[in-house]
């Protein structure tokens, strides 16, 4: 029975991988070098370290960004005033794209005490280049021939900022802002709901 639970598991990730893949190309994105060198990195990547986000699991990267995040930004978005939207088709873009380097700076953690007293499931690869997530990402992305505006590049990179940093907190972009804002409330929501199932 578990095994076949497994394997119902597996072909799920594969489906929300490909569905992550079809969003992007509909939206003009030529996905293929992403896919040849990270597509089974992504498939599988967690969104987060801490069993407590409810985001440490096999495939919660793709999954998040697709069901959980994107849809927030999204509905953020639809809640300005038209002269504030942006255009959706480059808030989607941005919000699948801009987690993409936890599937190469998560590993599972080896640390059996760490797992089991602290939760930390997934720990940050000791090999990854001394710059935040959101960078690394634009880079990632980059790499595999996708283009970005600065403005995208901007939202891309926007948890990268400190809070405390004027610049980010009161001049981004509407579009950063979202992006920024969709994290938070993805985070917040898993949260709460791990909680409640304790």
């Amino acid at each position: 029975m578990f095994a076949l639970k497994y394997e119902i598991y597996k072909m799920e990730l594969k489906e929300n991988y490909q569905l992550f893949l079809k969003k992007l190309n509909q939206l003009g994105i030529n996905t293929t070098i992403l896919d040849e060198k990270y597509g089974e990195l992504l498939t599988n990547a967690p969104f987060s370290t801490n069993q407590d986000s409810g985001l440490a699991f096999q495939g919660a990267l793709i999954y998040t960004l697709l069901y959980k995040l994107t849809p927030y930004a999204v509905k953020l978005n639809e809640s300005f005033p038209s002269e504030l939207r942006v255009d959706k088709a480059t808030l989607v873009k941005v919000c699948l794209l801009h987690q993409i380097a936890k599937s190469v700076r998560l590993v599972p953690n080896d640390n059996e005490w760490e797992v089991n007293k602290r939760g930390m499931l997934y720990v940050y690869a000791k090999d990854n280049p001394s710059i935040r997530n959101g960078l690394h990402s634009l880079v990632i992305a980059q790499n595999c021939g996708i283009t970005f505006t600065e403005e995208e590049a901007e939202a891309m990179t926007i948890n990268d900022r400190d809070l405390s940093e004027t610049q980010a907190r009161f001049h981004a972009s509407v579009l950063a802002s979202i992006v920024r804002m969709a994290n938070e409330m993805t985070y917040l929501e898993m949260i709460n709901i791990t909680k409640e199932k304790k």
